[in-house]
């Protein structure tokens, strides 16, 4: 999936594993205590952590509670993807994510949202992540143009599998 979402502009992609049993016409990404221990028996938990998103207008502001580390970016959706595999809708989202400066937020009272945010992440590689965030699950891969393709779509797969099986 991944070659087929790409853009030239693409930096990250989030891989999204959806229960298509539920007959709803929306994403189910709520996962359950059952399946998130599945998870941390298969991968090894390498961070947990809560930051504090905030949106305004296209931009995000991350604050990470446990380091006071800040970080603003904005994102463009490139391309994204829909890929059944038995009861699981595979969704791929490409994203352009650029990193902006801090200072472009601001301080304002105009915010649109504020959301705390409970991260649990199972580090595969340096480009490779999964991510349980607030309960749903998804993996991240930040592309690059050096990046041999195939060898990171074999990975992806391969955690796909392990996860859905």
């Amino acid at each position: 999936m991944i070659k087929e979402i790409l853009t030239d502009k693409t930096n990250i992609i989030e891989i999204y594993i959806m229960n298509t049993q539920t007959n709803q016409m929306r994403m189910n990404l709520n996962l359950d205590n059952i399946f998130i221990n599945k998870i941390k028996r298969k991968f090894k938990l390498t961070r947990e952590t809560t930051f504090v998103y905030f949106n305004k207008d296209n931009l995000s502001y991350i604050y990470d509670l446990s380091n006071d580390s800040q970080y603003v970016y904005m994102r463009k959706l490139e391309n994204s993807q829909i890929t059944t595999i038995n009861n699981y809708d595979i969704y791929g989202i490409a994203y352009n994510e650029m990193k902006m400066q801090p200072y472009l937020f601001g301080c304002a009272n105009d915010i649109e949202n504020r959301e705390e945010i409970k991260i649990l992440e199972f580090k595969i590689n340096n480009r490779i992540s999964i991510i349980i965030r607030n309960n749903n699950l998804y993996i991240s891969y930040r592309h690059s143009k050096d990046v041999d393709i195939e060898k990171t779509e074999e990975i992806i797969n391969s955690i796909v599998k392990k996860i859905i099986f």
